[in-house]
């Protein structure tokens, strides 16, 4: 601290560790200060996208079967250490309909409080499966239509066509509190015009979020030689957004658009939440988890008593009440005392990113918090790929090696990676 407590110094660490870290579900449950929300990751699919960069592995019944049994012990590992109530369902994957039968059977008992959202094939939206959605209690779907186009959906290695994508959408309408529609564009491959007619068709469907992503090039995937443009994609953002707000939709988050009175929709932007199943993270607030990403270590771990936690990282406070302005940034803005009342021990940081934020015209005043300005969107459009490039895309890289029968490193150890962050900020 600075003399007079006029400056601010911080050095936050954040260390990675290949285990569980001794901790168990009472441990984990106990750390979290307030509610949070819960994810289920369910990891199969029956086609592979090349361009997909999250945990998936091929679909089959007995080995689905085998993984659903390992979540719900998972879940009642937790439930029994006093997890919940949850202010929100997310059901992510992979194709996590491919498994609906199963998953609606330990619903009831996850003691959800809010919205239940989850991730729909296109294939699967039928007005019948529509049906079945909303008779297991789920409010929000989130569609993987990537595009209308079918030369783009071949190019992406994505089943169906743009027909089936259009009419999965339709079979959506009105029957839920938010329809999101994800659309990815490659730079690289497909005319402007073509994303740009994917949007204006999910603003005549009245989609309520259209979420607009340019193609993730992660070194592990098919896609992983090409090159972002960056100011290509910053003004191909420009113009969807220009046009999206003529059917009245707003730029809502980073990535995202939404109808005017729509609720929101993001699996990613949750304060806190509770992870299960492989692949899936725990962000308590002072503790950031990651499970197993292959289902058998997943399953073999809880077979045996532990948790199934394959990166384990205790955050200092500076470190954790970063992590969540970031996110919270990526839904559009944050209220600093929200984050003061998560973080006391860090309640400087909140205040300290905000006065940066408005000096530079990144953030805006916003009630009691502050906005992303169109400046402050495009310079963290920037930042956030550098931080999944420079992070995320290592850490998923070295799990996905959970995957081959080949060890991670030469000599059959775990990969260690240690994740430093030095920063100074004065006289704020």
């Amino acid at each position: 601290m600075g003399a007079g407590g006029a400056g601010m110094r911080w050095t936050p660490g954040v260390r990675w560790t290949e285990d569980d870290g001794g901790l168990d579900a009472a441990a984990v449950t106990a750390a979290f200060p307030d509610r949070y929300g819960l994810y289920l990751h369910v990891p199969f699919c029956e086609r592979i996208c090349p361009f997909c960069p999250y945990n998936k592995v091929p679909y089959r019944p007995e080995r689905a079967l085998s993984y659903l049994k390992a979540l719900r012990r998972e879940a009642a590992a937790y439930l029994a250490a006093g997890a919940g109530p949850f202010t929100s369902l997310y059901v992510g994957g992979g194709t996590p309909t491919l498994c609906l039968d199963r998953l609606a059977e330990m619903l009831p008992s996850l003691a959800v409080e809010g919205e239940r959202a989850i991730e729909v094939l296109p294939a699967h939206a039928t007005p019948a499966g529509v049906a079945r959605l909303r008779e297991d209690g789920f409010d929000r779907v989130s569609l993987g239509v990537q595009s209308f186009d079918d030369r783009v959906l071949r190019h992406l290695g994505r089943p169906g066509s743009g027909e089936e994508n259009r009419a999965a959408l339709e079979a959506c309408r009105g029957r839920f509190a938010c329809v999101d529609a994800d659309l990815i564009f490659d730079t690289a491959f497909e005319d402007p015009a073509v994303f740009l007619a994917d949007v204006e068709e999910c603003c005549r469907l009245e989609v309520d979020q259209i979420s607009t992503y340019p193609l993730m090039r992660f070194g592990y995937t098919p896609f992983g030689k090409g090159r972002h443009r960056p100011r290509m994609e910053r003004d191909l953002l420009h113009r969807a957004t220009a046009l999206a707000e003529g059917y009245g939709y707003r730029r809502a988050s980073v990535w995202s658009l939404r109808r005017a009175g729509a609720p929101g929709f993001s699996s990613i932007t949750r304060e806190l939440y509770l992870g299960l199943g492989a692949g899936a993270a725990t962000f308590t607030g002072s503790l950031y988890l990651v499970n197993h990403f292959s289902p058998e270590r997943y399953a073999e771990a809880l077979a045996a008593g532990r948790l199934p936690l394959a990166r384990t990282a205790r955050l200092a406070p500076q470190a954790a009440a970063a992590y969540y302005l970031f996110w919270q940034a990526y839904a559009g803005g944050f209220d600093p005392a929200r984050a003061r009342a998560l973080f006391p021990a860090a309640a400087r940081l909140p205040g300290a990113v905000a006065g940066v934020g408005r000096a530079f015209r990144w953030l805006e005043r916003d009630g009691d918090g502050v906005a992303l300005t169109r400046r402050g969107f495009d310079r963290y459009h920037g930042l956030e790929r550098w931080v999944t490039y420079r992070f995320i895309e290592p850490l998923w890289e070295q799990m996905m090696a959970e995957h081959r029968e080949e060890p991670a490193v030469a000599g059959g150890g775990q990969v260690k990676i240690t994740l430093e962050v030095n920063a100074e900020a004065e006289s704020y």
